[in-house]
């Protein structure tokens, strides 16, 4: 290996790069833009900026959470558990949801079966007769016996 160090001109090497370095005027716009961009971070990176960003009060989008049943008589029924002794706001409108839409479930199905008999009223018995026929309504079998 030659370990020679040769020196080199520059703007031999490279041709036309003369006008970049002679010009007075790009070196002073380049040392500006240099100066404003330290200052800019240095300014992001001020207590100050923390400080007001953490006064700014940050608006959150507010939530709609349409439910069709009182979401206060759901979460009243999970704290009567003896178990459970705090229920968040989001536990509380899931629970919610899963109900009303295993009750509009329910209600499908026994209309449909409703219907089937040709009969307008919906009664005990069809919900019996839907809780034994379909397969995953199996878990309520006898859950109607009062």
């Amino acid at each position: 290996m030659n370990n020679e160090i040769t020196e080199y001109n520059i703007f031999e090497v490279i041709d036309g790069t003369e006008q970049y370095f002679s010009s007075e005027n790009h070196n002073t716009d380049v040392i500006d833009s240099e100066n404003s961009i330290v200052q800019n971070s240095e300014d992001l990176n001020s207590e100050e900026h923390f400080e007001s960003e953490k006064k700014t009060p940050q608006h959150k989008p507010e939530i709609v959470r349409n439910t069709k049943l009182p979401m206060a008589r759901i979460k009243n029924i999970m704290k009567m558990d003896p178990d459970v002794s705090i229920v968040s706001a989001d536990a509380v409108f899931l629970v919610t949801k899963a109900t009303e839409l295993f009750l509009e479930t329910m209600a499908k199905e026994t209309y449909t079966y409703t219907t089937t008999s040709k009969r307008k009223t919906i009664a005990k018995k069809d919900l019996d007769l839907v809780i034994n026929k379909v397969d995953c309504l199996c878990f309520l079998e006898g859950a109607l016996d009062f």
